[in-house]
């Protein structure tokens, strides 16, 4: 990152500082209003809880005392069914003890009774009329239940079918004592008895206030039409019982507080629209967003100017810089100052002369080097084979006839033939198969039904020039520390195919594998350029080989699972095995 970005990213930090200030402080002052809101609209919300748990205690006392009159309760024994044509004088006898009750509480639209066996309703305002039975499944369910009071809004049949629809009504169910629990006492008043305990809620432009029962279902609402909606919305999410909660509802935010009485249960809640309560807050921040950007606007143009005075200069260091690190011809940077910019680009032209002297000697020597390594690493990987063959051939001759004998020496004639190559250390990939084959078959002689071998070589690949003695310490490695320490037969596949641009040449085993950390220790090895190494003595060597042959265009890959296999992969890039320059290089290096 360039002293520009860092400055520009130091300014852009402390803008941003600001920024998240300036909104943690209008958060915590939002924050700060929707409490305050919240404890307003609660306490209103409170004085409307407690006028209306008066009124409704009123109402309950009221059919209490009416469900204990013992003269309407004996009318009701006499008038079991109020169809029967005998109980027109008993239900005006009832009538006028309800309107009695009904004289001295103004407030109230009817008290009725309700007769499950008739079907029908004894009201003071309406007379008497019929339901329909399936509209008056709640009273059913309040029979069965054995519930001894209700409270409900427009319930079915609490009023005659020519009054439902124009009549909005809040019913107070009690279920009558004695003989007489199968009637219903129902006492009805008006919705429009909450306007008086409402008064006048509008806090804020567009507040509305719904009142409903415990399930949800809204009893009242006054106000703002839409809230009756944000109501059904929020009650819908059964986890809402904080006292308050912003709403999102027809792309607009509302603050909805929420109150529930405790005596009937009934939830109040006020909808307050949220642009109305954070208007001011909401200029505030457009203000403050401005600014940021004014004063932002005028930090960029100021570290504008001081890059073109500044930062030109230290840019064209930075282009010389680029061109010799990617390798081209390098350019000394004009020097058109001479203040401290200006010598750093004197030291810098001086410094690059220098090395470019200092890299072309160091090149000569280490090709030199490597020239060096490369013929002592190759004359240590045949004399172990050379070792154990010879070993083979006396064990053969001891233990069994001269025949086999001469197998095995013209497979060994074979291997050391294409071992020399006639000093060439690049053979193809069909020289590499044919030397590998006779030693294959040298240690098939050795180790008798022990394993079998398997080809997969793409015939494309054949003449592909790799380094000679490329794949036998893999091979051998396999044999030695996989296949002779298995129990029953096993294979081994040598793979040689191409793999997008890589040649990839594998050999796997099916011997006795090894675990995921043995395989990290064996890799580590591989990688160590010095030090003890029983084991992995061949493969060292040879991965050496490969690295200065080949560096970052050569892999070396082994996959293990005990009791599975081993898998060694060798990955060249095959741009990287040119057939007639390799070649040319093995004569050279030979001679």
């Amino acid at each position: 990152m360039g002293i520009r970005q860092k400055l520009i990213l130091l300014v852009a930090g402390h803008l941003l500082l600001f920024f998240i200030l300036v909104s943690a402080l209008f958060f915590w002052f939002q924050s700060a209003l929707e409490d305050k809101v919240s404890v307003l609209a609660q306490q209103t919300m409170e004085t409307l809880i407690g006028n209306m748990d008066v009124y409704l205690g009123n109402t309950v006392r009221l059919s209490n005392s009416i469900a204990s009159d013992s003269s309407l309760s004996k009318l009701l024994r006499e008038t079991p069914d109020f169809a029967a044509p005998s109980t027109v004088w008993p239900l005006i006898q009832l009538s006028d003890k309800l309107k009695g009750y009904s004289f001295f509480n103004q407030t109230l639209y009817s008290i009725g009774i309700y007769n499950p066996k008739s079907g029908k309703v004894l009201s003071t305002a309406d007379g008497i009329y019929d339901t329909d039975p399936v509209q008056m499944e709640w009273a059913s369910r309040m029979l069965a239940q054995n519930e001894p009071l209700m409270i409900g809004a427009d319930l079915p049949g609490a009023l005659p079918p020519y009054r439902q629809g124009r009549l909005s009504v809040i019913t107070v169910i009690q279920k009558l004592s004695g003989k007489s629990r199968e009637n219903l006492l129902l006492i009805n008043f008006n919705k429009q008895v909450l306007d008086l305990f409402v008064g006048k809620i509008e806090l804020w432009k567009g507040t509305g206030i719904v009142i409903s029962d415990p399930d949800g279902n809204p009893l009242y609402t006054a106000g703002d039409p839409l809230s009756e909606s944000i109501h059904a919305s929020i009650a819908a999410e059964e986890a809402f019982r904080q006292p308050y909660e912003v709403k999102d509802y027809q792309g607009k935010s509302y603050l909805a507080v929420r109150k529930q009485s405790e005596s009937t249960d009934w939830v109040v809640r006020m909808i307050i629209p949220y642009t109305e309560i954070m208007k001011d807050v909401l200029a505030m921040k457009r203000v403050a967003v401005i600014i940021l950007l004014v004063i932002a606007l005028f930090m960029l143009l100021l570290f504008h100017v001081l890059y073109l005075q500044i930062f030109n200069p230290i840019k064209r260091l930075i282009e010389g810089m680029l061109r010799v690190e990617k390798g081209l011809a390098f350019r000394p940077v004009p020097i058109k100052r001479m203040d401290e910019l200006g010598f750093l680009q004197q030291r810098f032209n001086d410094m690059v002369q220098n090395e470019q002297q200092m890299r072309r000697e160091i090149l000569e020597e280490k090709l030199h080097k490597r020239e060096i390594e490369l013929k002592f690493l190759q004359s240590q990987v045949n004399p172990h084979f050379l070792y154990n063959t010879l070993d083979s051939i006396y064990w053969v001759a001891e233990q069994s006839g001269v025949d086999e004998i001469s197998d095995v020496v013209l497979d060994l004639s074979q291997f050391f033939r294409l071992s020399l190559s006639r000093g060439k250390e690049f053979v193809t990939v069909e020289e590499t198969i044919e030397h590998l084959k006779s030693y294959l078959r040298i240690q098939q002689f050795r180790h008798t039904d022990k394993f079998e071998v398997q080809w997969d070589v793409e015939p494309d690949l054949l003449q592909v020039r790799i380094v000679k003695l490329m794949l036998q310490p893999v091979v051998e490695n396999a044999i030695v520390h996989g296949l002779e320490k298995a129990a029953g037969p096993c294979r081994l596949t040598v793979r040689i195919r191409r793999q997008g641009e890589y040649l990839n040449c594998s050999v796997g085993d099916t011997g006795i594998g090894m675990g995921a950390e043995r395989v990290k220790r064996l890799l580590d090895e591989l990688k160590r350029e010095s030090g003890p190494s029983d084991t992995t003595y061949g493969l060292r060597n040879l991965y050496q080989r490969l690295k200065i042959l080949y560096g970052d265009d050569m892999d070396l890959q082994i996959d293990s699972k005990p009791g599975e296999g081993t898998v060694v992969t060798i990955r060249i890039r095959l741009d990287r095995l040119g057939g007639a320059e390799h070649e040319h290089e093995g004569h050279h290096r030979g001679g």
